[in-house]
């Protein structure tokens, strides 16, 4: 008896266990894809409570300011003025936050919840593509998680655009090979909307139609006109509105801010960045499935079951060539780093070749084998840390997330541990081709590698905002709290373009940007705040009479006819009472009253003066000599550690004024350089 009830009791979880699958199994499809998008939904609304304030700028002062000038003028506006900007689509469907609330900051939230349920939606076509193809519904599944848990998922938590367009440039391939197989009014109607709105949202994702149709053409053996019979809707609903608005519009407002910029190509830098963009693809693809994907791709190409097949084939193959291209080409004439944004919509494409790799039995052994031992010694030799230093990483959330784990580790140990773990992903990717190990486990290891990287890359990214709150006053309002109306932001010499974005973005009593003596800080609307000879301030020739926010980072500026009303970090806020004039203006003179290497301090006056300056240096710093010119004077003074030196210049009368500095021995805080302090600047 007793024997019996131990082997029962053996039995039970051999029993058990196939029940357990069943029940599993039992579960509907749409179950399992919904918890998908419901934990994606929830893991990065949590990762957005972190982020306290956009710093990805321009981009995220753009796309706020237009939503909020559509619901409020139903125009796109920036700065009061309109605007040429063709990805309108994010702007339009988060406008209607701002008919909710005036308040930036819950506006920023509320878009960053709408942003968390657009990119989560994502699995939806990412799994219809899968079933679309064949794919049983587990590879489906596999894949639905493997599409939120990129890395790039971090940009929900942003203002930007990518979050809208990531589910719709997968609608779109989804409905195009759709279409290539079963070319029916409704299909076709389907992938020409998508793809309209795809392109509506991100304008570099016009490369996906022209994809599809090159996929129909390859179906069709390149019989133009059947593809054209059979696909005949679609295109005209592709190409008659777009060449409508170029022939009414042109292509300086269709295209906007896109219609400018250096277009030149230079072939050898382009391909140099196209490998690299390529190899940051397979890390932020979870590394393991890329041989496979490769071999699947080809498999498929080459003996495809089917007009599906060899649809998704051609175009995922004409997509990522086509976005490898747009971001080599950015990256070589532009930014000069990765474009990891124009990348990670391909990050789904190759999970579904990989299951389709296994769906044909996993063949070409030997040439994954030898992809993966490639992928094995480009992460022993290319280490990313190299790539993640100074600006290299603003684009890419993998390189954040390799940053986040040099942080908590180092450098050399952040390093190694990413090529271990490459190293490890290389040889499971071979084994699953000599079927020593499951594609379930490749495709969980990457979905568990991509998840890592997405908790490393919103770390990141939740660190990187947080100094950058740091640097802006505590009541991020202050601006709109003072009620002072319409309010001037001035900005000049040497002043940071982020903080007056952020000044902007949250105060938006801030009306208009006034540069005096600085270069714009976009592309949009920017008025040049003139001088008159006595000091008053001109806007497009009349004196300026609103309230003014100055930056004060690298400028000194001395004011009349104003009251300072506050003072947050490095920045003044004046209410006029009289006609504001300008005094003194000291280009070059920090926040901190360090000065510049070279600058220039400038005083207008009718009547003359004295300019007083007080230079000094802290203990255990260097001599540093400094070179004062101007009408009549040419004369060098040294500055000694402790010392400190008055100094006083007669100042005649009848307009502006200006004395020179300069140092040829300049000293280093951090990265910015500087030569002396300057306590005391002033002109009586």
């Amino acid at each position: 008896m007793a024997f019996e009830v131990a082997r029962d009791l053996r039995a039970g979880p051999e029993l058990s266990a196939p029940r357990a699958f069943a029940r599993v199994a039992a579960v509907p499809a749409w179950v399992w894809l919904a918890g998908i998008i419901a934990a994606s939904f929830g893991g990065r609304l949590f990762a957005a409570v972190a982020r306290l304030t956009p710093y990805y700028l321009p981009d995220e002062y753009i796309y706020p300011s237009l939503a909020r000038s559509l619901a409020e003028h139903g125009r796109p506006l920036i700065r009061g003025v309109g605007v040429h900007f063709p990805a309108l689509l994010d702007p339009i469907v988060t406008a209607p936050v701002w008919l909710v609330t005036n308040d930036p900051v819950t506006a920023f939230r509320l878009t960053q919840g709408i942003h968390a349920v657009l990119f989560s939606l994502a699995a939806i076509p990412a799994y219809l593509l899968c079933r679309r193809l064949g794919l049983s519904r587990w590879l489906g599944i596999a894949v639905a998680a493997l599409t939120v848990a990129v890395p790039d998922g971090v940009y929900s938590s942003t203002m930007l655009a990518d979050p809208l367009a990531y589910p719709l440039v997968l609608s779109a391939v989804y409905a195009g090979i759709c279409v290539v197989t079963e070319p029916t009014l409704r299909a076709q109607l389907a992938f020409a909307v998508f793809s309209a709105l795809g392109i509506f949202a991100r304008i570099q994702y016009v490369i996906v139609p022209l994809a599809v149709l090159a996929a129909e053409l390859v179906a069709d053996r390149f019989h133009v006109v059947r593809a054209v019979r059979r696909l005949w809707l679609a295109l005209v609903l592709l190409i008659v509105p777009p060449a409508l608005l170029l022939a009414t519009l042109g292509s300086q407002r269709v295209f906007g801010v896109y219609a400018n910029g250096n277009h030149a190509v230079h072939p050898v830098s382009v391909l140099h960045w196209v490998g690299m963009e390529a190899m940051l693809l397979t890390y932020s693809a979870g590394w393991v499935i890329i041989p496979g994907a490769l071999a699947g791709l080809a498999v498929v190409l080459v003996r495809p079951r089917g007009r599906a097949e060899l649809a998704f084939a051609v175009t995922t193959l004409l997509l990522a060539g086509g976005l490898l291209l747009e971001a080599a080409q950015i990256a070589d004439t532009d930014s000069q780093r990765f474009q990891e944004r124009y990348l990670f919509t391909l990050v789904p494409l190759l999970a579904v070749a990989f299951c389709l790799y296994v769906k044909r039995g996993l063949p070409g052994r030997i040439p994954v084998g030898l992809l993966s031992a490639g992928l094995l010694l480009l992460a022993a030799r290319v280490p990313l840390s190299g790539y993640a230093a100074a600006h290299n990483k603003d684009d890419s959330p993998t390189l954040w997330a390799v940053l986040r784990l040099e942080g908590l580790t180092s450098v050399g140990n952040g390093s190694l541990a990413i090529a271990l773990v490459a190293a490890v992903l290389s040889v499971l990717g071979a084994l699953v081709a000599f079927r020593k190990v499951g594609a379930a486990g490749a495709l969980v290891a990457a979905v568990v590698a991509c998840c890592a990287m997405s908790a490393g890359a919103s770390a990141f990214d939740a660190r990187t905002s947080r100094s950058m709150r740091d640097s802006l006053p505590h009541d991020i309002r202050w601006v709109d709290h003072a009620r002072l109306g319409s309010v001037d932001l001035v900005s000049p010499p040497g002043s940071r373009k982020e903080q007056s974005w952020q000044q902007l973005f949250w105060n938006t009593s801030v009306k208009r940007l006034l540069l005096l003596g600085s270069p714009p800080i976009d592309q949009f609307d920017a008025k040049r705040l003139q001088i008159a000879a006595d000091g008053k301030l001109l806007v497009d020739g009349r004196p300026d009479r609103r309230p003014l926010l100055v930056q004060t980072y690298s400028s000194t500026l001395q004011l009349s006819g104003v009251e300072r009303i506050r003072h947050e970090l490095i920045f003044d806020l004046y209410r006029p009472v009289g006609t504001p004039r300008l005094r003194l203006l000291a280009a070059g003179r920090f926040a901190d009253r360090w000065l510049a290497p070279r600058g220039a301090i400038t005083v207008w006056t009718k009547t003359g003066g004295t300019l007083e300056l007080v230079l000094t240096l802290p203990a255990h710093t260097q001599v540093t000599p400094i070179v004062l010119s101007g009408k009549g004077i040419n004369r060098t003074v040294r500055v000694h550690p402790g010392q400190r030196v008055p100094l006083s210049f007669r100042v005649p009368g009848g307009g502006p004024w200006t004395l020179h500095f300069s140092s040829a021995r300049p000293g280093y805080l951090g990265e910015r350089a500087v030569s002396v302090r300057a306590d005391l600047v002033r002109f009586r």
